[in-house]
């Protein structure tokens, strides 16, 4: 299948989440009504990777050849009635960044999962129908999302093969396993959202401006764009990146539109948030629609690091696969393509190599003097920090 392919709507949430969630967010108390989304650290996570592990067809037909994102896909659909004209427009550049919070030192490898569990369902026992890795380098400025075939056929560690997809249901911490055990990669945290978060996020913080590359007109996800900038309330949201029928490549391009969606969330963040007060906005909104266990000392520095990204800078890519079939199931068998890919990542979380580091830093808060000798009743960091963010 493709290079740079697409998967499905609710990673786009859980992308824009994570990047904003990893960039943002507390830890905050559980209760028993649902939430959409969970994000957590695999008690498994490893510190240091392996070669990537790949199950290939033993048998029966090799199928069709690996699919090229770069080649003609399919024409567009006629002209129809009723598309959303483009109504958005580029986000700009980004506005000077203030803050105390420092962003992490080491290479950032994060999981995201997006689940198809429906309101009212258990999203940690359902099927893991989108599958995203980010991968960032702080040094560097740089990044790397990858999109994973939800129907690759792979290897759970303990329990055989299976598809991706279907690993889910043994919940997000055997996920989170197989998938590192299937990249090489130290996924330290994993993002876990089902079917109605994204809508809700996307709209308290007024929407997101989308490049569509191609007209959508899909009426099983309600995708109906013109091509070009829209600015995307959260069913429009919800709509682009669950297409699959009405894409160049189907899911491979579903996969790569989450992705989009996901850079999309970065440049508003970048265009809109210039200190620590305007990322707790982002964290409240992500705390109302999100259920959080990660590291509450990691927070900060995370979303810190989701705002230094420039997304010029952050490659979309979805790894290529062969579509087989495994055990009566049609299957993506992951090769030699997809093994260089995170290869090549886990040095610098980079595809080829990464830039040099970084020098420019955000300018830090203002300061203020006074002549008072009373003590003075100041308000501590949003994070509890005093030191600069690297730049973007």
């Amino acid at each position: 299948m493709g290079t740079v392919p697409p998967l499905g709507w609710r990673p786009m949430r859980r992308l824009a989440l994570a990047l904003c969630v990893l960039a943002t967010a507390a830890a905050c108390s559980r209760d028993s009504s649902p939430k959409p989304i969970v994000l957590g650290v695999p008690t498994t996570a490893a510190t240091t990777t392996a070669a990537p592990s790949f199950v290939l067809p033993t048998e029966g037909p090799p199928g069709p050849e690996v699919v090229d994102l770069r080649a003609p896909a399919r024409k567009e659909p006629a002209p129809a009635p009723n598309l959303k004209r483009a109504n958005g427009r580029s986000p700009g550049g980004a506005l000077v960044f203030r803050s105390s919070t420092p962003v992490p030192d080491d290479l950032v490898f994060m999981l995201i999962v997006g689940s198809d569990a429906r309101p009212r369902e258990d999203m940690r026992r359902a099927n893991g129908d989108s599958i995203h890795i980010l991968a960032v380098n702080p040094a560097s400025g740089q990044g790397t999302i990858v999109g994973i075939p939800r129907d690759a056929w792979v290897e759970v560690p303990g329990r055989g093969n299976q598809k991706l997809s279907t690993v889910l249901h043994g919940g997000p911490e055997l996920f989170a396993k197989t998938v590192r055990h299937l990249s090489g990669l130290p996924m330290e945290y994993y993002a876990l959202t089902g079917f109605n978060g994204l809508p809700a996020m996307v709209d308290e913080l007024g929407g997101v401006d989308v490049f569509v590359d191609r007209r959508m007109n899909d009426p099983y996800s309600g995708a109906r764009f013109e091509r070009g900038w829209h600015h995307f309330d959260g069913q429009d949201a919800l709509a682009f990146s669950r297409n699959r029928h009405d894409t160049a490549h189907g899911d491979f391009s579903r996969s790569e539109n989450q992705g989009t969606l996901v850079l999309a969330a970065l440049a508003k963040l970048r265009h809109e948030v210039t200190d620590d007060g305007g990322l707790r906005k982002w964290i409240d909104v992500l705390l109302r629609h999100t259920e959080l266990d990660v590291p509450r000392d990691r927070l900060p520095g995370l979303a810190a690091l989701a705002r230094s990204l420039d997304p010029s800078d952050v490659r979309n890519i979805v790894t290529p696969g062969r579509v087989g079939t495994a055990n009566g199931q049609s299957v993506v068998f992951l090769g030699h393509e997809a093994a260089a890919i995170f290869d090549d990542l886990r040095a610098d979380a980079v595809l080829g190599r990464a830039g040099p580091a970084t020098t420019t830093t955000t300018e830090p808060p203002p300061t203020t003097t006074t002549t008072s000798t009373a003590p003075s009743s100041t308000v501590p960091p949003l994070f509890g920090t005093t030191s600069t963010t690297a730049a973007p």
